[in-house]
């Protein structure tokens, strides 16, 4: 599996230029892991991506701070964590 961390140049919300806050690991179909880090609310980010179309295929797994906190196999929204 190839592990990516997003590039502040790629990241929308200036807040997630600011130092702190967690880092979440989306998990794709295609076997990608993206590493977000930087995340000041986790739930409302995972939000957002989520609406988005990726090339990466669909979210198989998200981690924050490297635990596990959902999976596709889960009855719950992704930003429900």
């Amino acid at each position: 599996m190839a592990t990516h961390r997003v590039g502040d140049e790629f990241r929308t919300n200036s807040l997630s230029l600011v130092p702190g806050g967690k880092k979440v690991t989306v998990v794709y179909s295609n076997g990608v892991k993206l590493v977000y880090d930087k995340v000041k609310n986790p739930g409302k980010y995972i939000k957002s991506i989520s609406e988005k179309d990726s090339p990466n295929g669909a979210m198989m797994e998200i981690l924050v701070e490297g635990k596990s906190v959902w999976t596709n196999q889960s009855t719950r929204n992704p930003w429900d964590i």
